[in-house]
C-alpha cells in the first residue's frame, strides 16, 4: 500500500512535467486510467510525498469519494487522497480491482474525521478478505472484465445515439421548417415552486417533492425524493405536477431541464414549471431547450458569485426558433421522440448489465 502527495502549487517548476498525477475525482468512472488532468515534474516528485506507482496498480481513493478505484495503465503518482494497492506476485491485479470494489461500504463504515471522512492506511491493511488461488483469480477477473467490456460498449451506444440526436436537432432547428423566431413567453407561462416545511416530511409519503437535485438534465426527473402524506392547504394548482410537465432549475445548475415522468409529484421552490397546454408544443419546447445552447445561455445570464441564480423572466424572454406550421411541428416531435425511445431502451439495457455486475460481485467474493 502506497499513499500520495502534492507538490507546492505555488512553485511552477514542480508542475507540468511528464509524470501523471491523479486526484480522487479522476478515478472510479472507468476501469483503466492513463492520463491525468495535471502532471508533475521529477523535481515535484522529489519535493513531495508523492510516490511512483507501477503500471497495473489499483488507485484507491481514501477520502472524499471513499472506495472509488481504477487501474493505472502506466506508471503514475497520486495526491494524498489515496491509499494505492500494488498487487504482489501471486495476486491478479484485475481481481484485486474487483475485490476493492466489494469493500467500498466497509471502507466508508470505518472512515473517520471531523472536516471530511477518510479511511486510514492501517484500516485498509487490516480489512479481512478471502482470496482464492491464482488460477481462480484469473478466471473471476476475466469473467467480470468481459462484463465490464459489455458495459463500456453499451455506454458507447448511448453516447453515439445522443451525438446523432444532437446533430439532427441542429439541422432541424436551423432549417426553414423552424422559421419563426419567438420568445418562450409567447407559448408558455411559468410557475414557481412551493416552500415546503421539512418538518412535514415523512418516510414513503404519497407525494414526492421535486427539487433542483431531481432536475438532472436527463429527459426525466430522477433521484431521491422527500415525501409528504397530504397537500398543504395553501399550495397552488400549478405546483401539483402532472406527467409531461417541463421543469427548469433556477439555481445551482441553472438551465437544466427535465420532464415529470408521472403523477403525484409536487414542485419545490428554486425549480420552475413551464405551463404549456398543447402536448405537441410542450414536446417541441423540451427538445429545443435541451438540445440547444439554452443551459449555457442561462449560466451566462445567472447572477451570484457563490451560486448562480436565474429569474423567471430570463426563461420567458429567451428566443427560440419555432415550426412554421402544425405539420412540421408534428413531424419534428415524432422524429426526436423516436430517438428518445431508443436511448431510453438502451439505458434500460445498461441498467440491467450494471445490476448483473453487482450481483456477480456479491456472489463471487466472500
Amino acid at each position: 500500500m502506497v499513499g500520495g502527495g502534492t507538490p507546492d502549487t505555488t512553485v511552477p517548476s514542480l508542475w507540468n512535467g511528464d509524470i501523471q498525477w491523479f486526484t480522487p475525482t479522476e478515478v472510479g468512472h472507468q476501469k483503466y486510467v492513463s492520463k491525468s488532468a495535471r502532471t508533475i515534474t521529477q523535481l515535484g516528485l522529489q519535493k513531495s510525498s508523492a510516490k511512483k506507482l507501477p503500471a497495473g496498480s489499483i488507485l484507491l481513493s481514501s477520502r472524499a469519494t471513499i472506495g472509488e478505484c481504477s487501474i493505472a495503465q502506466r506508471e503514475c503518482t497520486t495526491n494524498q487522497g489515496f491509499q494505492n494497492l500494488i498487487p504482489k506476485n501471486d495476486t491478479n491485479n484485475e481481481f484485486l480491482y474487483y475485490l476493492a470494489q466489494t469493500k467500498k461500504h466497509h471502507f466508508i463504515k470505518y472512515a473517520s474525521g471531523s472536516t471530511f471522512l477518510e479511511i486510514s492506511n492501517s484500516e485498509i491493511r487490516k480489512t479481512k478478505c478471502t482470496v482464492p488461488g491464482t488460477e481462480e483469480q484469473t478466471q473471476i477477473a476475466a469473467f467480470l472484465s468481459a462484463l465490464d467490456d459489455r458495459i463500456s460498449v453499451q455506454n458507447k451506444i448511448i453516447e453515439d445515439l445522443k451525438v446523432l440526436k444532437k446533430e439532427l436537432c441542429a439541422k432541424l432547428f436551423g432549417s426553414p421548417l423552424c422559421g419563426r423566431i419567438i420568445a418562450i413567453e409567447q407559448v408558455a407561462d411559468i410557475y414557481g415552486g412551493y416552500a415546503f416545511n421539512s418538518k412535514a416530511y415523512v418516510n414513503k409519503g404519497k407525494y414526492k417533492i421535486v427539487t433542483i437535485g431531481n432536475v438532472t438534465g436527463d429527459k426525466y426527473i430522477s433521484g431521491n425524493y422527500n415525501t409528504i402524506d397530504r397537500l398543504p392547504n395553501n399550495i397552488q394548482k400549478p405546483q401539483v405536477l402532472s406527467k409531461g410537465d417541463i421543469l427548469v432549475s433556477l439555481t445551482g445548475n441553472v438551465g437544466r431541464i427535465s420532464i415529470v415522468d408521472g403523477d403525484e409529484y409536487l414542485l419545490n421552490q428554486r425549480v420552475a414549471k413551464l405551463g404549456i397546454e398543447d402536448d405537441l408544443t410542450k414536446e417541441y419546447i423540451y427538445q429545443y431547450l435541451s438540445n440547444s445552447s439554452f443551459e449555457k445561455d442561462m449560466i451566462n445570464a445567472g447572477q451570484g458569485a457563490a451560486q448562480k441564480n436565474i429569474k423567471n423572466q430570463d426563461i420567458l424572454s429567451y428566443c427560440i426558433r419555432f415550426p412554421t406550421d402544425q405539420t412540421a411541428l408534428e413531424n419534428i416531435d415524432k422524429l426526436l421522440s423516436l430517438y428518445d425511445m431508443r436511448i431510453t431502451s438502451e439505458k434500460a439495457i445498461l441498467s440491467n448489465l450494471i445490476l448483473q455486475k453487482s450481483y456477480y460481485l456479491r456472489a463471487m467474493f466472500i
